[in-house]
């Protein structure tokens, strides 16, 4: 049987929440190098069967463990910040600017 490494970290916590997803959707995985010492982890890679390699990503995707690098992703969520942040305060003035006007 061959094994592919899809995912590699030195956090224990990482090592054993994944395990815990690839039990319960039934993908076959083992840990190379797993450290017994927590004190000093060296790193473990988390391997699973070639035919669940597919299935393994889309659950490390889904769980936050990997990210699809798209450089234009952080441009975009910035400037949609600043537009909804300059409407924000525009709306701010003009709630500010007719409440003083209808207190006068």
């Amino acid at each position: 049987m061959a094994y592919t490494t899809v995912y590699e970290t030195s956090e224990q916590n990482q090592i054993a929440l994944l395990k815990n997803i690839f039990e319960q959707n039934n993908v076959r995985c083992r840990i190379l190098d797993e450290s017994t010492n927590s004190n000093f982890p060296i790193g473990a890679r988390v391997q699973v069967h070639e035919n669940d390699v597919v299935r393994a990503e889309g659950l490390l995707k889904e769980n936050g463990f990997l990210q699809d690098p798209d450089p234009l992703e952080s441009s975009v969520s910035r400037s949609k910040f600043w537009l909804w942040f300059i409407v924000a305060i525009i709306c701010l003035v003009v709630a500010a600017f007719l409440i003083n006007m209808l207190m006068s």
